[in-house]
């Protein structure tokens, strides 16, 4: 005797116990509505479907869509500004600030030089607090929106050189170059 599998549907069609009417299967009955109609429409002759006008020349996307150039009647006062933003980037460089402070004010290439300096001062507890500041500061103006700034500064109890240009842009200055002596 093999002992195939066959189908079992003797359940299907067997009598229940008695008294009890055999069980059928029945399908589902379909309860979709059926799709609409909807009346065919004759095109409208006058219509006609428009296209987007897009300008894939480099030049157009940096002029609407690039960072924009500021004049200095939009932007802060440079010479003050400078001299605040020097004091906080060496508290950064000192690892005393947060480098994400200064995202917003430097380009990135410098923003991630001053976080290396700032974390390399904290891994080696350089956190001593010296003195330092602005001794003096001298500004150049060669273009609308361009300064450049050259300062002598106290760092480490030590008296050091500082460059940097600031470029207006979007509103407010960004610090484009970044040099300490």
């Amino acid at each position: 005797m093999s002992a195939q599998p066959q189908a079992d549907i003797s359940w299907a069609t067997a009598q229940g116990p008695p008294g009890v009417p055999a069980l059928r299967i029945l399908p589902i009955p379909r309860t979709d509505p059926p799709p609409c109609q909807a009346p065919a429409q004759q095109p409208d002759e006058d219509y006609v479907q428009g296209t987007l006008a897009v300008d894939f020349r480099r030049e157009h996307d940096d002029t609407y869509f690039g960072p924009q150039a500021t004049g200095f009647p939009d932007l802060p006062e440079p010479e003050q500004w400078a001299r605040r933003m020097i004091q906080v980037t060496l508290e950064v460089v000192d690892g005393l600030r947060h480098p994400d402070q200064l995202t917003r004010w430097f380009t990135p290439d410098i923003h991630q030089r001053l976080a290396r300096r700032g974390q390399l001062a904290r891994r080696r507890h350089q956190r001593q607090r010296h003195a330092t500041g602005v001794r003096a500061l001298l500004l150049c103006c060669p273009a609308d929106g361009v300064a450049e700034v050259s300062a002598v500064i106290t760092h480490h109890g030590r008296v050091r050189t500082l460059a940097l240009r600031l470029a207006g842009v979007d509103g407010r200055w960004l610090i484009t170059a970044f040099e300490i002596g």
